[in-house]
Parts: C-alpha cells; structure tokens; sequence
C-alpha cells in the first residue's frame, strides 16, 4: 500500500545562542504486527502495536528521533496532535532549550487534554529533543545521566497471557526459565477468579519457588475481588500484584495496600508525577511502574524515580516496546533493581535493538536515546 502524503513542518532558520536550531518536524504512523498469534489480557486483544514515530531536524544536521505507541487503534490521532499543535510550537526554536520547547507545547494542549493523547505526543516529542542532545554529545543516554550499574535485569511477560491453556502457560514458563530469567509475569481477570487462582496454583507448582512470580490484572477487579483473592494468593509467595483496579481510584488501592501482605504495583495507566504522589501520600502503591511513554517524558519520569527513591520504593518501569529507554533510564536509577521484557518479536523494529542475554538487558553505545524505527519497518509498515 501506498504510504499518504506527509506534511511535515518546515521552517529554515540560524542556530540561535549556540544551539541548533529546529527546522523541520515529521510525525510518521506505523502498525508493526507482532509477528506471533494473538495475545490477549484482560482489558485487549493485541494482533499488532501501533506507533507514531517522531523525527525533528536541525540546522546543524543533527536529527533527533522519538516515538510513542499504543497495542490498539488511536495513535493517529497523536500524530496530528503533533503535526497541528507541537511541530508549529518548536519550529524555529533552539533545540536545546527543551524544558521551554515542553512548556511550549503543553500550553498548545492544556485545556483539550494535560494526559492522553496529550501527553502520549508530549513525550514522543520529548524523546526527540534529548536524542538530539544526546547525539551531539555522542553519548548513549545512560552515559549521560550517569549509570550505578552497567547491566539491568529483565523480567518476562511474554509466557504468561490470558487466553494461553494452563499447559501453555507452563510450558512458555518453562521456556523462559531455560533461556536465563528467573523472574515472569502471568495475566489476570478472568471473568471467574477461581480460575486465576488455579492457573497460579499451577504455574508456581510447576516453575518451583526460586523463580520470582508476579500477576497483573490490567485494572478489572474491584476492592472486594482484590481483597478476597489477593489474600489468596498471598499463598504463592506472589512478588507484586499488578494493576489490581481502576487506575484513578487511589483510595481504593490504599485500603487494599492495608488488607494485603502482597505488594501493590501500579504505574502503567497513570500519566503525572502529581497522580504518582497521591499514590505514595497515601501509601497505596509498594512498586511503582512509571512508563516514560505515558509520563511526558524523560525528565518526568527522573522526577517519579526520584520520589520513589524518597520514601524507599523500587521503580520497575512497565515496558512493551520502550526496552531501549527503560533499561537505559534503570541503569542510571540506583531504586530501579528490574525492568519488563514483552514482545521480543518486535526487538528488530529499532535501529541499534537492545539484546537480553542471560536475564539481563545489554546498554546500548550508539549515541541517542534509542528509538529510531529501521527504514524497512517504516517503508513496509508505514499507514499515515
């Protein structure tokens, strides 16, 4: 299929005060499938993953690349969100002033949307600006925030989905566990608790208990299925439950944290440091899971880690396709001991793609943040 006509923000100018200078922003769409069957948890059914890939040029020759993504239909309208509010507001702008560049943008936005699709572009947009930065430097963007280790662990999700048997779930466990993880995640939310249960039961049976065993319930329980099953399966030495309710209810979450002996994490739907304080004020969350994705960006996510870091929490960033900046962003964060490893089929997608040898994530040395799409994934994948 023919791609459509781009049209992308132009606008020649001179560096201004020793910066580059922005001069052209594109926003491309992309549905990349997952090259495997269907997976499913309880809130989606994922055949591809839908990306918007950001790229901003310079005057000095230098091009930044962001992106952001979503395993469901929506992202065209974060590139228009770029290509109608954030490309104008930067073009002709210094490259470098990014936390103006941010205020820029967000003042375009503010009263249609300070989350969302708002704040999905925000950070596509913001990831671009500090590869900029980044490349100019010639660092990879571990290097330049200063790494506490130089490998980050990895725990897998890619066994555990909703729709699998329970023999499949064994036996993808049991795959995994060969290939060097000691940590995997299975799926919650059947419409039958009881069924979850025994697909735990199972599972923890089978993989034995020196492997870390973590659940996620994608938010569709309320506080009483929470409790009631929570404290069940506090039985299978569970090492974090995830995602237990809905995303906004923060008091519901804190009144769970005090039935449970299990940790709460959350993080994967929250999108501000403000929403991730109330959380910690109220002591409703044990693992943070900030997604720079879903945060504005990078500086966001470093201000959340922060906070973790504060009050003694871990920050083990939800992770599908955003490896790269994760395990980079882990490195540098001395509370963020894990990162999550999901879709491994979708690794290729990324110039310089992050590797997991041995349970453990590989940094990058390419200078940037890491999320520059390949030529081909964007000639054969490209919708809008």
């Amino acid at each position: 299929m023919t791609a459509p006509a781009s049209h992308p923000v132009k606008h020649p100018t001179a560096a201004v005060g020793g910066s580059p200078t922005i001069t052209r922003v594109e926003a491309v769409l992309v549905d990349v499938p997952l090259g495997q069957r269907t997976i499913t948890d309880s809130q989606s059914s994922v055949a591809s993953v839908e990306f918007v890939q950001v790229k901003i040029e310079t005057d000095a020759g230098v091009t930044g690349y962001g992106f952001n993504w979503n395993y469901s239909r929506g992202m065209r309208a974060v590139k228009v969100m770029i290509d109608d509010c954030y490309g104008p507001a930067v073009v002709g702008k210094p490259a470098l002033e990014r936390h103006a560049l941010m205020k820029a943008m967000h003042s375009t936005t503010h009263f249609i949307g300070r989350v969302g699709v708002a704040r999905v572009g925000l950070a596509a947009m913001n990831l671009a600006l500090w590869d900029i930065q980044l490349k100019l430097e010639g660092q990879p963007l571990w290097r330049h925030l200063g790494p506490c280790k130089s490998k980050v662990k990895a725990y897998n999700t890619d066994g555990g989905w909703l729709t699998w048997s329970t023999d499949e779930l064994i036996a993808d466990m049991k795959r995994i566990i060969d290939r060097g993880f000691d940590a995997v995640k299975m799926k919650l939310g059947r419409s039958d608790p009881r069924e979850d249960f025994e697909r735990v039961k199972a599972v923890r049976k089978a993989i034995g208990d020196s492997i870390k065993l973590m659940v996620d319930v994608n938010t569709v329980w309320d506080l009483k299925t929470a409790i009631v099953w929570g404290r069940r399966l506090e039985q299978f030495d569970i090492a974090w439950l995830e995602e237990p309710m809905h995303p906004f209810d923060v008091r519901a979450h804190a009144e769970l944290a005090k039935a449970l002996d299990v940790p709460i994490a959350v993080g994967e739907t929250i999108y501000t440091l403000h929403d991730f304080r109330e959380y910690v004020d109220q002591k409703a969350v044990d693992i943070i899971q900030a997604d720079v994705t879903k945060l504005s960006g990078i500086e966001e996510w470093l201000d959340v880690a922060a906070l973790g870091r504060a009050y003694g929490l871990s920050v083990i960033p939800h992770t599908n396709v955003q490896h790269n900046v994760h395990a980079q962003l882990a490195a540098a964060t001395e509370n963020s001991p894990l990162v999550e490893c999901c879709y491994e089929s979708l690794f290729d997608i990324w110039e310089n793609p992050i590797r997991v040898v041995d349970g453990h994530y590989t940094l990058p040395e390419a200078p940037g943040v890491g999320g520059r799409l390949t030529d081909a994934v964007l000639a054969k994948h490209r919708v809008a």
